[in-house]
């Protein structure tokens, strides 16, 4: 059995729409993510494990939303999250057919592997993406969601300030989104503590900033969508 004690080292870079860490990954927990996952080994293989089998290779693609592990190697990897309903994570997702994980082409996985400024390279792949077409009233309640200040119970009052009822809003979002506003929420509420992790501040603060409720509800869903303790995402963001 996995100890999950491995931890993640190296830096944290967070985007538009997508975030990678570049260091040595470590273990964790089956878990599941809001995003497309695009992990590259810069020197050995990368082997992850899905309810449908393992997968070993120079570079794996995980769908978004598959309940998936990383497990530990000595060598660094850059790992690549585009939220599923981004045009990068629309079309990463294409390119795994279906599939919990998958082996990305060789081409797109050299260019992750070589480029010398990921970040501009990851503008230029979302770029040259078709934009997804999501309903511009969901664009709105996702932007009012993004707020710490604002409880998901607020749903209903998103909803009208969108010029819709709270039924339909929570249609859109499952046809367009691939998940629950509930979980969006969460989501953009760990990328906010992300940030501030980033910026120096404590465990207890970051939780604040983020609108957890407490560092408690900020670990369980640091685990439930990262498969890591916040402990070891702070490591990570600290050598940032």
């Amino acid at each position: 059995m996995p100890s999950y004690g491995d931890l993640w080292t190296g830096h944290v870079r967070l985007g538009d729409g997508w975030a990678w860490f570049e260091g040595r990954c470590g273990d964790t927990r089956p878990h599941r993510h809001l995003a497309a996952q695009m992990i590259v080994g810069l020197s050995e293989p990368i082997h992850v494990e899905t309810i449908a089998g393992s997968l070993t290779g120079p570079a794996v693609l995980v769908r978004a939303g598959a309940l998936h592990a990383v497990r530990p190697t000595a060598t660094h990897a850059r790992v690549i999250y585009a939220r599923s309903f981004s045009p990068l994570g629309i079309a990463w997702s294409r390119l795994g057919d279906g599939k919990d994980a998958a082996s990305p082409p060789a081409a797109l996985s050299e260019q992750l592997r070589s480029s010398d400024d990921l970040a501009g390279t990851l503008y230029e792949l979302a770029a040259a993406c078709p934009t997804p077409p999501i309903d511009a009233r969901l664009c709105e309640a996702l932007r009012r969601l993004k707020d710490a200040r604002v409880d998901i119970a607020d749903l209903g009052e998103i909803a009208r300030a969108v010029g819709l009822s709270e039924p339909r809003l929570r249609a859109l979002a499952a046809e367009q989104l691939g998940a629950p506003l509930s979980h969006w929420r969460l989501w953009f509420m760990l990328e906010q503590g992300l940030r501030s992790l980033g910026a120096g501040a404590p465990l207890v603060a970051a939780a604040a900033d983020a609108g957890f409720s407490d560092q408690a509800h900020l670990s369980r869903t640091m685990r439930r969508f990262m498969g890591v303790t916040p402990r070891t995402a702070a490591l990570a963001m600290a050598s940032r």
